[in-house]
């Protein structure tokens, strides 16, 4: 069946033209360094290498890609809030490079790729014990490989992105596969990062430089991982609400976990605080300077306190203990202070009706997350050349089996949790009749809503029930405060001119998600009509996705969309199963070193 593509939103000749250059131009110019350096030719960038290996006191072949890796992920995060922000208070872009934040996007990404071929590249003893053969006198670390692949991954995003529009149309969810392909390889590549950090510390030994990196590596993880919450810190979810508390739970108990249980007392607090300087930072940057809205974010002090109290309390000796009752206490006493945050910060104010379900499911996934950051941490340190590793006797191959399944049982936990909470569904029997307040009149006329709706209790213990406008050159959302039984009026008025999108939105139970417009203009690229609801006008609410991506193509067989998130799935998976076996092939090298100088010190003892 031939589907009509669609050309709104999507590149045209030239910016095709310019990422097809620049992709061209930078592989040329790696091909030539992987070239001259695997013949013995003396490049520049060699040289550089040696000379920061020398101050730093690494292999040459790790000297280089802690800086571009850490300038790539910076651009490529302040690149995608910015992004967003603009999406949600202008609306659609004219393609690929139609907005400025695509660029810093662009860029992070090809850099995050440059710093995988750069050890590819400058690969040389000594190297550790356990690499990836390329060739006859090349072989290459772990990390340079897993770096790579997860570039890769998101560069392919990119062009990958333009076809989905082309087919679907300018879906405006930061959940489209395209988007989480190229988040997830950014994102993906910082476990590599830490791998690699954890390969040098087995050849060299730790210091405080190595562990600084560390703490910097698991900060931008938890940084990275705030993307994914994006849409709920700007406060335009189109997911059910209790995944974000599922989110930051997932994210702080993996992540504080993979620090504090290899590294010392406070180091957790060290993240947190990169993690709160930098978000806060481009926050700020993206609101003030560019004059685009604030993008929220989790406070996560409470989660590190708990890693700590934890460490305190048991000791980091067993690290799937640790993180277990970590993960526990994040999902339990952790939920309560975020929702605590989320009426102090949060554009939406998560309900008390939520938190029972929050509490279940946090600890659920917490105790998961808690699991796959002590699975990551004993592999980094099993890496490094640590002979303990576990709190069980861990050179022997059922004692590593049974870390593999305490990983792969959280992993189980956390996916089956997080899947089940994201299916969306949409009530039809909600309707109601609009009365308008004019507040402003002639050419930007503004209006207080109030709607009775039917039934009355229709809006009883949601999620959220607020007026929403947006993509008109800002962003609006007011809550419907209730003035009589079934009878609810926005707090502020809303826009009805020119491009603002205004609508009544309502999250009911774990999974109802409608909305009702109120006003939108007419959009001929895409043939959308102009809706202006009128005082006393029946409405009825329908699924909010036909509101919120009022530009996404409804002729597309569902088995198209199936296929795209199918794809997704893929995707991930082989980089779960990448990062998986990367990481563990590194761990089995750094077992058998640390074997093999064990039995070398028994025998000089012996002797």
């Amino acid at each position: 069946m031939a589907i009509p593509l669609a050309t709104t939103g999507t590149a045209t000749f030239d910016q095709i033209a310019i990422v097809t250059g620049v992709v061209s131009v930078l592989y040329l110019a790696l091909a030539v360094l992987l070239w001259r350096e695997r013949t013995g030719h003396v490049t520049l960038v060699g040289r550089f290498a040696d000379t920061i290996g020398r101050l730093d006191g690494v292999p040459r072949w790790a000297a280089l890609t802690p800086y571009p890796h850490a300038v790539s992920l910076l651009a490529c995060a302040f690149g995608v809030w910015w992004d967003i922000a603009v999406h949600i208070d202008r609306g659609r872009d004219t393609g690929p490079f139609g907005t400025p934040a695509h660029y810093p996007i662009f860029f992070g990404i090809l850099g995050v790729i440059v710093s995988g071929v750069l050890p590819i590249a400058l690969a040389g003893k000594p190297l550790p014990a356990r690499t990836i053969k390329l060739s006859r006198g090349w072989r290459i670390p772990c990390s340079a490989a897993l770096v790579t692949v997860c570039g890769t991954f998101a560069l392919v995003g990119f062009p990958l992105d333009d076809v989905w529009h082309r087919l679907f149309g300018e879906d405006v969810t930061l959940w489209g596969p395209t988007h989480l392909l190229m988040i997830g390889g950014v994102v993906f590549s910082i476990f590599a990062r830490l791998l690699a950090i954890a390969e040098v510390e087995q050849l060299v030994g730790p210091n405080k430089r190595r562990l600084f990196q560390e703490i910097v590596s698991v900060g931008a993880l938890l940084i990275a991982w705030d993307l994914f919450s994006t849409e709920f810190n700007y406060g335009v979810p189109q997911f059910p609400l209790i995944l974000q508390p599922l989110l930051i739970v997932f994210g702080a108990a993996m992540a504080f976990t993979i620090l504090r249980a290899r590294r010392g007392p406070g180091t957790t607090f060290g993240a947190l605080a990169v993690y709160l300087v930098i978000r806060g930072g481009i926050a700020w940057a993206v609101a003030e300077p560019l004059g685009e809205i604030v993008g929220h974010f989790p406070l996560l002090v409470v989660e590190a306190l708990l890693v700590e109290a934890v460490a305190f309390a048991l000791g980091n000796k067993n690290r799937f203990r640790l993180g277990a009752v970590a993960g526990l206490l994040i999902g339990t006493v952790g939920v309560v202070a975020e929702y605590a945050w989320s009426h102090v910060w949060m554009p939406i104010a998560w309900p008390p009706s939520m938190l029972p379900s929050a509490i279940g499911y946090g600890v659920v996934v917490g105790a998961g997350a808690g699991l796959i950051g002590a699975w990551l941490a004993t592999r980094y340190a099993e890496v490094a050349g640590e002979e303990r590793a576990v709190g069980i006797k861990h050179l022997r191959p059922v004692a590593v089996r049974r870390t593999h399944q305490l990983g792969a049982a959280g992993l189980v936990a956390v996916v089956a949790t997080v899947f089940f909470c994201v299916p969306r569904t949409a009530d039809a029997g909600v309707s109601g009749v609009v009365s308008l307040e004019r507040v402003a009149t002639g050419a930007e006329p503004t209006a207080y809503v109030t709607i009775t709706l039917t039934p009355a209790d229709a809006a009883d213990g949601a999620r959220w029930f607020e007026a929403l406008a947006w993509q008109g050159g800002g962003l609006a959302f007011h809550p419907m405060e209730k003035v009589a039984d079934g009878t609810y009026r926005s707090a502020d008025p809303l826009p009805m001119y020119g491009k603002w999108k205004s609508m009544i939105r309502l999250h009911q139970g774990q999974r109802d998600m409608v909305a009702s417009w109120v006003y939108a203009p007419e959009d001929a690229a895409i043939e959308k009509p102009a809706i202006q609801v009128s005082n006393g006008q029946p409405v009825e609410f329908v699924d909010e996705q036909q509101v919120l991506r009022r530009e996404e193509r409804t002729d597309v067989p569902r088995w198209m969309w199936n296929a795209g998130y199918a794809l997704l799935a893929v995707v991930g998976l082989l980089e779960v199963i990448g990062i998986a076996w990367l990481v563990g092939r590194g761990a089995r090298g750094g077992r058998m070193r640390a074997a093999h100088l064990a039995e070398g010190e028994r025998e000089r003892e012996s002797a």
